[in-house]
């Protein structure tokens, strides 16, 4: 009888000039994630010249994969070489277009069967775009390059979960943004995700005001009215545990109780979420084929090279992908 080949996760560098490198060596030298591969996608150069200047040694073994009967080890490195140096907080085109290489390196690797899930480090996306290639963010893309649903952004941590209506929009555009179509599916995807992620079988949800005081009966604005009550009425219905609208100056003093948290937009779901994380938290990509967590920080490149960025989030991010492949993996084997 053939044994199951190991679970596997790729990890890409993200901005070469970021912390990216940074966070992923702090992460990986406190240990490795039990049952599960990792593969490194990025230039070995710029991990080797980040362990100089963190003293400390690169992760052993770093073996390539492919070639006749490739050998798993714990750790294995696709180096893709680029020729061009990359120095800490100066990204530029090259930096971008090696950022996005080692994203398509590692959805090839996703598409071949030879990792189940993808952990990100993050990129400037301005510096993808000044590359030639117009880039909205990591989701957006991996949702073109592998398929599936319209994805939602859910925040995970031990104290709270948290899902964006809107990611990175301007605040003025956020009541264009959000419709009753929008609404519908982000709830649906939460819930879903909820049952297939963590195996809860009954979510419950609070969805936040748009406006102070969730619009206080029209007082400070209408959405809650327009949008949220004809919807909170329908998904009772459908048997949607889905309460609101909270008011989120409040709501998050103790979000406990609730599975997840909706909010309109990024600063509203995010400030409370960092401030109870404390580093201990990452995002988790909803609507995709496959399993895909990311820090929930930037590139950070006022501190690149500085030995400064702290690796928690990363940590958090490779361990809830590993547990998440594990998990389904074993689903899958279950008769």
């Amino acid at each position: 009888m053939n044994r199951p080949r190991p679970r596997s996760l790729v990890i890409t560098a993200g901005d070469p000039c970021g912390i990216g490198p940074e966070v992923i060596l702090k992460a990986l030298g406190q240990s490795l994630p039990a049952h599960v591969r990792l593969i490194l996608v990025g230039d070995l150069a710029v991990f080797e010249q980040t362990a100089k200047r963190l003293g400390r040694r690169l992760p052993a073994p770093a073996r390539a994969i492919g070639g006749p009967g490739p050998r798993w080890s714990a750790l294995s490195f696709i180096d893709l070489a680029h020729r061009q140096r990359f120095a800490p907080g100066k990204p530029g085109a090259a930096s971008g277009r090696a950022s996005l290489d080692y994203l398509d390196a590692a959805t090839h690797l996703l598409r071949c069967g030879l990792a189940d899930g993808l952990v990100t480090a993050p990129v400037t996306k301005w510096a993808i775009t000044r590359a030639g290639h117009p880039f909205q963010g990591h989701t957006e893309y991996l949702a073109k390059a592998l398929g599936g649903s319209e994805p939602v952004m859910m925040f995970v941590s031990p104290r709270l979960r948290v899902v964006l209506l809107t990611r990175h929009v301007a605040l003025r555009d956020v009541p264009r943004r959000v419709t009753t179509t929008l609404l519908q599916h982000t709830i649906r995807t939460t819930a879903d995700g909820l049952r297939r992620y963590f195996g809860i079988r009954h979510p419950r949800l609070a969805i936040c005001g748009l406006n102070p005081h969730a619009g206080e009966a029209g007082m400070f604005g209408l959405e809650e009215q327009r949008l949220l009550a004809p919807l909170l009425r329908t998904f009772a219905r459908d048997g949607v545990r889905l309460e609101g609208p909270v008011s989120a100056d409040g709501f998050f003093v103790n979000p406990a109780g609730y599975d997840a948290v909706l909010c309109w937009y990024h600063d509203q779901g995010l400030i409370p979420f960092k401030m109870l994380a404390r580093d201990a938290g990452c995002q988790l990509t909803l609507g995709l084929p496959m399993i895909r967590t990311s820090p929930d920080h930037g590139s950070a490149l006022d501190i690149a090279g500085k030995n400064r960025a702290h690796p928690g989030s990363m940590r958090y991010a490779i361990e809830l992908a590993a547990k998440l492949v594990n998990r389904r993996a074993h689903e899958v084997r279950a008769p």
